[in-house]
């Protein structure tokens, strides 16, 4: 497993990275960060302004994506609104523990029958939040799609300097 660190950066910044180059690892993709915000804020910006910091880019439909959306209770929907497409399904959440932890069931880019699993802390430091990523439930019938998410950073990076930026909101 590799492990790797960016340089450090003014707030908000990634704190280190496990990402295993071998597409066929079951291991889970793990990112982290710290920003300046307290764990409620860091939850409400990943839960609720998602559509506000998601990379249209990775998206069924980069030029109709309208926003992304995640629906605030266990059993609730996240998903994409498209103008032409409508709703996609990305999944559903099975974890809503606000200012804790979400987590839920995911199907983007892969199988709705083998989703894989995204869970999202939120610890407490001074002077703000610890966010711990994980990208996992990775299986024999799903480990063939974990390619398709090395660019967690160039997403994650975004939510960190909107959860950063909401400090004082």
């Amino acid at each position: 497993m590799i492990r790797g660190t960016r340089t450090r950066r003014p707030y908000p910044w990634p704190i280190g990275s496990r990402v295993t180059l071998d597409p066929v690892t079951l291991d889970p993709i793990v990112h982290e960060y710290e920003v300046r915000c307290s764990p409620q804020q860091a939850f409400e910006v990943y839960t609720e302004w998602i559509g506000d910091w998601w990379h249209r880019d990775y998206s069924a439909n980069p030029e109709t994506l309208s926003t992304v959306t995640v629906e605030p209770r266990v059993g609730g929907r996240v998903y994409s609104t498209h103008t032409a497409e409508g709703d996609l399904a990305w999944g559903k959440v099975t974890v809503w523990e606000p200012g804790r932890q979400f987590s839920y069931a995911s199907t983007l880019a892969q199988s709705r029958e083998h989703p894989s699993t995204v869970t999202v802390t939120f610890d407490p430091i001074a002077p703000g939040c610890h966010v711990h990523f994980e990208h996992g439930g990775w299986s024999a019938e799903n480990v063939h799609d974990r390619r398709k998410f090395t660019d967690w950073p160039a997403i994650l990076d975004r939510f960190a300097r909107l959860a950063d930026e909401s400090t004082g909101r």
